[in-house]
């Protein structure tokens, strides 16, 4: 009679850990299959920010301004055993961080603004410390630059290996602007500051801002601009009294009058436009048992064609 019990027990616990292990099977197989729809979704989003990129351009013929209809709207729509939901943003107004990377030569053939004055006088606006100010901007230069010459107050590989654990710097392009918290100097607080001004950009443009979709939280973008001539809380202000004005062009947003004292050959007009270059698209996809988060950077580019810079699972920009 023991004998039959003990044999009873030992074949239930055999059976409760054959039924768990099936279940967790089940399960994992259920997941990867969630994650693999999911991706099936994502991409299908993405062709429907294409159209909606598409028909916003022959709609505006590029002229985005804050009023331009399907931006910023968040949208859903049921799909087989979920949701998902989509929203799409301009996403043109901010520092391109890979823009650090460009050297002097490559700087006097293009003529534009030089990036490391450009990411200086914006950290200045910031109110980070001169100190401070020069190993940010050399500490991230020399990340993304493609050599391993140290910049002054900069790091290169010798450091990053000194690191417990060790890391090495990319020495290319970032393809997220979070990549700045393996950076010298960039501990949460850092990037928390900097975070709404910068994003990482393919090409050595620090950028075009699209004055008619410009907000007054983003005046500090906008003192580089100027030269540094003008303080943040002054092109707050101006930011504000602007307000939702729809600039006819780059001269009307240059009219008010305290812009007036301020040297013509000192503005960076270049960086100012009523274009956009870019677009976020970022949602969350529910399938089955699955929550996933999403974003997509695209480019918009003359004609109205997009391409896609990025995609990632999860949303940090």
């Amino acid at each position: 009679m023991l004998i039959v019990l003990l044999l009873v027990a030992t074949l239930s616990v055999l059976s409760v850990s054959i039924v768990q292990s099936v279940m967790s099977t089940t399960r994992a197989m259920r997941l990867s299959d969630a994650r693999g729809q999911t991706g099936w979704y994502v991409s299908g989003a993405e062709e429907l920010a294409r159209v909606k990129l598409g028909q916003l351009f022959e709609l505006t013929e590029g002229r985005i301004t804050r009023y331009t209809p399907g931006l910023g709207v968040p949208f859903s729509f049921a799909i087989d055993g979920g949701q998902i939901s989509v929203q799409l943003e301009e996403a043109s107004n901010c520092f391109n961080i890979n823009s650090l990377a460009t050297g002097e030569d490559a700087l006097a053939e293009t003529g534009g603004p030089d990036p490391h004055v450009f990411y200086t006088e914006l950290l200045t606006a910031l109110d980070f410390g001169p100190n401070e100010v020069n190993q940010l901007v050399a500490a991230a230069a020399d990340w993304v630059d493609r050599d391993s010459n140290l910049r002054g107050t900069g790091a290169e590989a010798g450091y990053y290996a000194s690191l417990q654990p060790p890391r090495s710097p990319a020495n290319t392009d970032m393809v997220s602007p979070k990549e700045l918290l393996d950076v010298k100097g960039y501990d949460p607080e850092v990037y928390r500051r900097i975070a709404p001004y910068v994003c990482a950009r393919p090409g050595a443009e620090v950028g075009v801002f699209n004055i008619n979709t410009l907000t007054a939280s983003q005046s500090p973008l906008l003192v580089p601009v100027f030269g540094g001539e003008i303080t943040t809380e002054a092109m707050y202000g101006i930011m504000e009294q602007y307000g939702e004005l729809e600039h006819p062009d780059v001269t009307g947003f240059l009219e008010h009058p305290s812009f007036a004292v301020i040297a013509t050959d000192t503005i960076l007009t270049s960086v100012l436009d009523m274009h956009s270059s870019y677009f976020r698209m970022s949602g969350e996809v529910v399938y089955l048992d699955s929550v996933t988060r999403y974003e997509a950077i695209f480019a918009l580019g003359d004609e109205g064609r997009t391409f896609l810079v990025r995609r990632r699972l999860g949303v940090d920009e």
